[in-house]
């Protein structure tokens, strides 16, 4: 299974100043400020479940720009029904990439339940059509524009390893920074 990191900058790369990043989790906000993200980013740390719900607000608020959100398997455990939410409205410009690890990362690496979840066939049940497994950085370089080019919602389920000695970088950014990186002209 692949790491965090190269899965981020591998996305990262692949963003432009038209889109709209928005995370949640823990990990990928604290790995976020240190990344030349061309895209205005909304990065919170450990809102747990709340990247999906922002994204979808502000896809539909701005059609014109593609949302993509970062979410935890542990995150969406939280608030799994935001995947219905987001089919019955349809945004076209919306692709949401969740990272399974099996664990709640950002509140100290503790596994989830172990009643297995298929996040593929969850999210279809829910009416989400576009559903992606990504376990490598070149399926999420071809799966990611597919997703994008669905003109519809998208999710990408992304197997990133579990590594709790894994350096993060600490949470640095204050609410002025956050409001900075995330001005959308």
């Amino acid at each position: 299974m692949t790491s965090r990191k190269p899965l981020l900058e591998a996305l990262v790369a692949m963003l432009t100043h038209d889109d709209v990043l928005v995370s949640c989790l823990g990990a990928n906000s604290r790995y976020l400020p240190h990344l030349a993200v061309p895209a205005p980013v909304f990065a919170l740390c450990d809102s747990m479940g709340a990247a999906i719900p922002l994204a979808l607000g502000m896809a539909l608020q701005r059609p014109d720009r593609h949302v993509i959100a970062l979410e935890g398997d542990g995150s969406l455990l939280m608030c799994p029904n935001v995947l219905a939410t987001v089919a019955a409205a349809r945004p076209a410009n919306l692709t949401a990439l969740l990272w399974v690890n099996g664990h709640y990362e950002s509140s100290g690496g503790q596994r989830l339940p172990s009643a297995p979840v298929d996040w593929p066939a969850l999210a279809t049940g829910f009416g989400i059509a576009h559903v992606e497994r990504v376990g490598d950085v070149a399926s999420l370089r071809t799966a990611f524009p597919r997703a994008r080019a669905a003109q519809e919602p998208a999710l990408l389920v992304v197997d990133v390893a579990f590594d709790p000695n894994e350096p993060i970088p600490p949470y640095s950014e204050r609410p002025d920074a956050i409001r900075a990186r995330f001005r959308i002209p």
